[in-house]
């Protein structure tokens, strides 16, 4: 009996010792990062882009209406034939954890979800850091430096979402690894013909001006709603801090690419007081322990995981990547903080909640997808969710946990 014992236990610590090597070889590779380490080695500049920079496609009226609206198209700012260069290159892009596992189990409404494509991608990170997105996002803002913050690929599963289409009303505050007042924007390219309704249905929508008041979402009808038609080649970019949603009237396959760019100087800024905060992009692709970019609350947002790339890159940001990839054990401790830190700030409650109280060195203590929690009373927990009571996000919510009902 010891003798059967002792070679099932060796047998058994085989096993585990196996495992623990497959998953330690796993997560080296580009597929469990989503991401590749080496950071596009030996990648140069391919693209002609002399034509673009050569037009004032990001003029004075362009700039206000930016600046005011938190929106603007810049129509037929790209050849068409470059965009369908871009999707031809992307479509071939190997799949990666975020795909193969994220957009099955959490991110069910993509059909695939890739981050970090200028790390993998000569092509993108041409688009990314060399070509004319970098000028005309500086330009957007009105400053004089920017950085690249994410390059991502969001395919819509359309008619194939399991969870049916539909509006999820937001902003992207709660994603982005720098303090709010901060100048961003995001440029979206789309890859087809898109406008909010079908059969190529589903761009996304705004509502005008919204980027301004960040303490109360706002109404989604009227006149500040605005609804783009976008044909291939235009450029749609919009202030992260600007309410919008997929129309989720078109319920169509989607392509589009986002380049998300920040004024520089500034600094990283990403606690785990956003929510939610796990086995998400945002959470990957920033969070400290967890992105390789080796950066603590306060510093300096720079270094080659958050390259400049306006007026011009930097070659010595263009370099490996010297951190690894995110852990399991990591991530689970990195979702327990956030979770933790909605318990200690009580939202939810009128008589516990302390995220009301705020200061200019700190600023919000918590964000959900709504935006900052500026008071506690006028956000409720829903399916452990923290939302805004006059937001859409409680709606969408609802909505969906009847569809799951069913």
């Amino acid at each position: 009996m010891m003798l059967l014992f002792s070679r099932v236990l060796a047998a058994s610590t085989a096993v585990v010792l196996v495992l623990a090597l497959s998953l330690g070889h796993l997560q080296t590779t580009t597929w469990w990062a989503g991401y590749d380490l080496q950071n596009c080695p030996n990648c140069k500049p391919i693209v002609d882009w002399s034509d673009e920079l050569s037009r004032n496609t990001v003029a004075g009226v362009q700039r206000r209406k930016f600046a005011s609206d938190g929106v603007v198209v810049l129509s037929g700012a790209i050849s068409p034939v470059k965009v369908s260069t871009l999707s031809d290159e992307v479509d071939s892009m190997v799949d990666t954890f975020m795909t193969s596992v994220l957009s099955k189990v959490v991110l069910r409404g993509y059909r695939k979800y890739e981050h970090r494509l200028d790390t993998r991608s000569e092509l993108v990170r041409d688009w990314a850091v060399h070509g004319a997105l970098a000028k005309w996002a500086a330009q957007l803002m009105d400053v004089k430096e920017a950085r690249l913050y994410n390059a991502e690929k969001i395919y819509s599963a359309g008619a194939d979402n399991p969870m049916g289409c539909n509006p999820a009303w937001h902003r992207d505050t709660v994603a982005a690894p720098f303090p709010i007042d901060a100048k961003s924007v995001t440029i979206n390219i789309y890859l087809d013909d898109i406008g909010a309704d079908g059969p190529h249905g589903d761009a996304l929508i705004f509502i005008r001006g919204s980027h301004k008041d960040l303490d109360t979402p706002p109404a989604v009808t009227g006149k500040r709603l605005f609804e783009p038609v976008i044909k291939v080649g235009d450029v749609l970019a919009h202030d992260p801090n600007v309410y919008h949603t997929p129309s989720g009237r078109g319920c169509w396959n989607r392509r589009s690419l986002q380049f998300r760019y920040v004024e520089s100087p500034t600094t990283f800024d990403f606690e785990p007081i956003r929510f939610p905060h796990g086995p998400i992009p945002w959470t990957l692709a920033h969070a400290p322990g967890l992105a390789p970019h080796g950066l603590k609350e306060g510093d300096a947002l720079a270094g080659p995981w958050y390259p400049k790339v306006y007026p011009e890159p930097q070659e010595d940001e263009h370099i490996t990547l010297k951190g690894k990839a995110w852990g399991i054990f990591s991530l689970l401790g990195v979702a327990k903080q956030a979770q933790d830190a909605a318990a200690k700030l009580g939202i939810g409650s009128d008589d516990d909640c302390i995220a009301d109280v705020r200061n200019e060195s700190d600023g919000y203590l918590y964000y959900g997808f709504d935006g900052p929690v500026a008071k506690c009373k006028d956000w409720e927990m829903l399916n452990g969710l923290p939302v805004h009571k006059e937001g859409q996000m409680i709606n969408d919510m609802k909505r969906l946990m009847e569809k799951v009902k069913k």
